[in-house]
């Protein structure tokens, strides 16, 4: 079924719709090769997608989370390796222009022009064994005058081939509350920071590239600190910014995977003449209920984001059950649809290289992306049964800026 876009986000599926019909061309070849799609990003660059949530006053195109997961969608159906890659950038783009819009940041402004223009790309490189829930991290900060010094490894940096600034974690133990988490931005250049290229090895998202990083006695100043909370605790802010512009986009990349699947299987079945068959009916009827029925609770949450009430009508870890539901809905969903998908399409679907066998693989990364299955049910259960899964740090501020226009106080 065509995604029903709106007025609003309907500009912004065309663009994505138009890039995933050339990147659908090119999409086996770099999983074969494991090659980063660096042809695609440069047409991401070229036609002003890199600038989707970059306010139109910075020279962007003025999306939001509730116009990025509809894009993204449309553009994961022609090569989920590249989605995945800009879903990243688009993410922390759309993070800092809401954040300046409450602030007038020139620092961050100067950033957003940068991403508008193509000059400027974001990555993240957070992920750690044992924390993948981004309340505590191996990687240590070491306090020095104006600033710290960062030692650590990370893993899955999705983006970094093509990053300029790298956002990543770090524990500053001697802090004087406490051990507190650190997250912050560098370039992507900087002494000490080094991406281990070739360290990505997967069956599934194989161009992205998600290579390893190190740091060593990386300097981080005070200025490049966005954000910091208690270790071990449920962080609020982070609710506001990484989780909740995250879970739900990364469950419209998944989905539109198997999106792109599902609408090679209609156009097989009309070449194979299969349409009037009773099975096929039926099947398709259950994939395109459970594509909608994910689509709709992404969107609900991407609107909840973006309006605020998920923080300002629940608790910080009613918040974060929430925007994990509409994850969790997405790839779950992928995964259900690209099976029945290939029960329709039989044998064809195993040869290498087409669209069915990369999707097979793809959408399964979902389910183990963090938030992974396993811990998403956990901490969704423990909050229907009222049950605490950390301590709660409250956000900096409860009302960010909105769709409508400025509100000031928003976190930086």
């Amino acid at each position: 079924m065509k995604i029903n876009t709106g007025v609003r986000s309907g500009r912004f599926a065309a663009l994505a719709e138009e890039l995933a019909d050339r990147f659908r061309e090119r999409a086996a070849g770099f999983d074969e090769s494991g090659e980063f799609p660096h042809r695609n990003i440069d047409e991401l660059r070229e036609s002003g997608y890199l600038g989707l949530t970059v306010p139109e006053e910075l020279g962007g195109l003025g999306g939001d989370l509730t116009d990025m997961v509809v894009a993204q969608d449309r553009l994961a159906a022609g090569c989920g390796s590249t989605a995945l890659v800009v879903n990243m950038h688009l993410s922390m783009t759309g993070q800092l222009a809401r954040a300046w819009r409450g602030t007038g940041s020139e620092p961050a402004a100067e950033m957003l022009r940068g991403a508008a223009r193509g000059t400027v790309f974001l990555a993240g490189a957070t992920a750690e064994p044992g924390h993948a829930l981004v309340r505590s991290t191996g990687a240590k900060a070491v306090r020095v005058d104006g600033g710290y010094l960062v030692t650590g490894s990370k893993t899955f940096g999705t983006g970094t081939a093509a990053a300029t600034h790298l956002t990543s974690m770090a524990v500053c133990e001697d802090d004087p509350a406490g051990p507190t988490v650190l997250v912050f931005r560098v370039p992507a250049d900087a002494p000490g920071l080094k991406v281990k290229t070739g360290t990505w090895r997967s069956s599934g998202m194989r161009a992205t590239c998600s290579d390893n990083v190190e740091l060593h006695d990386v300097e981080v100043p005070d200025s490049a600190v966005a954000l910091s909370f208690p270790e071990g605790h449920l962080d609020g802010t982070l609710l506001q910014t990484l989780w909740g512009w995250a879970m739900p986009s990364f469950g419209a990349v998944y989905l539109g995977i198997a999106v792109g699947a599902l609408e090679q299987c209609v156009r097989d079945l009309r070449k194979r003449g299969w349409e009037h068959r009773a099975f096929a009916q039926t099947t398709i009827a259950e994939c395109e209920l459970l594509v909608e029925s994910a689509r709709a609770l992404i969107s609900r949450t991407a609107e909840e984001v973006m309006g605020n009430s998920l923080w300002t009508e629940l608790g910080v870890q009613e918040g974060m059950s929430r925007v994990l539901m509409a994850k969790l809905a997405g790839t779950n969903n992928a995964v259900a649809v690209v099976d029945r998908v290939v029960q329709l399409a039989g044998s064809p679907a195993l040869k290498p290289g087409s669209v069915y066998d990369r999707a097979l693989r793809d959408v399964r990364a979902g389910t183990v992306h963090p938030y992974s299955n396993a811990d998403a049910c956990e901490l969704i259960a423990s909050t229907e049964l009222g049950l605490p899964v950390a301590p709660v740090n409250p956000p900096r501020s409860a009302e960010l800026a909105t769709r409508a226009g400025t509100v000031a106080g928003a976190a930086r």
